[in-house]
């Protein structure tokens, strides 16, 4: 895994300097340390070892100096892309003991020295360090990535600190601009733990739309339905009364299509609830629909289980279909009906997470070659914390597109 990150070894441009400061490092350093890393990237372990080494012994023993602090970065990630963690932790610590450490590199040594605990398996360790790269970033107004995020989840999850855990990921998952199934399986399995069954019922969902294909996913969306709405009574019987058209109430038809679901009969279910629709007895609210668009998620046709989302949003207006539909409609690389429903979200003041909701519709504007309007939403995105440094990025590479 960490051979594919990468080495963040900050290096001062080959300007000619006499001496090194505590923020400059002097040409022959900067000679020496692009050849170590050229080393690195070669997987020249042994050429680097002995450079390391002898430059070492001979030249910086001070480690309160900045160049001596990029050494010991560098003896860090020297062992890190080996998958010698062990070796490379006490490094980081050392870099880390330069007090003038500038703040980006302090960053990045606390995230290399972070996952290194986390590979060695010291959660403890790893959640000490991510707190405090996530404390720096929050109060300089730079990102606490999504990766690390999940990375803290679960850390605090090996430590039994579900809360914590489950806070952290689905952070992660809303901060991304992709949904991920490993990370939403992760906050899925979290809010079961915790109970939080409204929320668990809305991860399903979503993990049902990355990949309708795995069974686990609609057992257990279906699951959580049947195990929080309907009662202990025999609904198997509901479906011979259904047969025989006894069936009374709208409880009954939605249990009953709860289970056909939980029983993976999205086609009867389906049918059971239309039924309902059709003869008055089910209402056309904003609820059912999304059970009907459930259903079709979990019989893979995704055009039809939007559809019904729309419905649904036709029927109340939610920020929150809203912006679920327009997610769905960004992964289907639909780029006009993403924008549409984002837009939607963003008029009904969608507040969840309103910095990645200007992101992605600078992204889909993007995407349709709007790329003076797409500047507009990204330009907004800098408001927020959370989007502030991939808002940066999109402007500066449509900046450099002349655009």
């Amino acid at each position: 895994m960490y051979k594919y990150l990468l080495i963040f070894i900050i290096l001062v441009a080959p300007t000619p300097i006499l001496h090194s400061s505590d923020d400059a490092i002097s040409q022959f350093t900067y000679g020496f340390l692009k050849r170590i890393n050229e080393y690195i990237d070669d997987e020249n372990y042994e050429e680097a070892q002995r450079d390391l080494d002898i430059f070492v012994r001979r030249y910086f023993l001070n480690e309160q100096s900045y160049e001596r602090s990029l050494i010991n970065q560098l003896y860090g990630n020297f062992y890190a892309v080996q998958g010698k963690y062990e070796e490379a932790i006490p490094w980081f610590v050392k870099s880390l003991k330069f007090k003038k450490i500038p703040l980006v590199t302090g960053l990045q040594v606390r995230r290399n020295l972070a996952q290194c605990y986390f590979q060695n398996s010291n959660y403890l360790g790893t959640i000490k360090i991510l707190e405090e790269y996530k404390a720096i970033s929050i109060k300089r107004g730079l990102l606490f990535a999504p990766t690390d995020r999940v990375m803290l989840g679960i850390s605090y999850f090996k430590d039994d600190k579900y809360e914590k855990a489950y806070i952290n990921i689905s952070e992660a998952n809303q901060l991304s601009t992709t949904y991920k199934e490993d990370w939403l399986g992760y906050e899925l399995s979290l809010a079961i733990q915790l109970k939080k069954y409204a929320e668990a019922i809305e991860t399903a969902q979503l993990l049902i739309f990355v990949n309708p294909d795995k069974k686990e996913y609609w057992k257990q969306l279906s699951g959580l339905y049947y195990t929080q709405d309907a009662d202990n009574e025999s609904l198997a019987g509901l479906e011979l009364a259904y047969e025989q058209n006894t069936l009374t109430n709208e409880k009954e038809y939605l249990d009953l299509s709860r289970y056909y679901l939980y029983k993976n009969l999205p086609q009867k279910a389906i049918k059971t609830i239309r039924y309902g629709i059709d003869t008055g007895i089910v209402s056309e609210s904003k609820k059912n629909y999304e059970l009907l668009a459930d259903s079709y998620f979990i019989l893979k046709d995704r055009a039809k289980g939007i559809q019904y989302l729309e419905e649904s949003l036709q029927l109340e207006s939610d920020p929150n279909t809203a912006f679920k539909i327009g997610r769905f409609a960004f992964e289907e690389e639909d780029w006009n009906t993403a924008f549409k429903y984002l837009q939607e979200a963003k008029k009904l003041k969608y507040n969840k997470n309103p910095g990645r909701l200007d992101i992605l519709m600078g992204i889909s504007l993007y995407e349709l070659g709007n790329y003076q309007k797409s500047k507009i939403f990204f330009n907004n995105a800098l408001e927020f914390d959370e989007s502030k440094i991939s808002a940066e990025g999109w402007l500066s590479y449509l900046d450099d597109l002349g655009s």
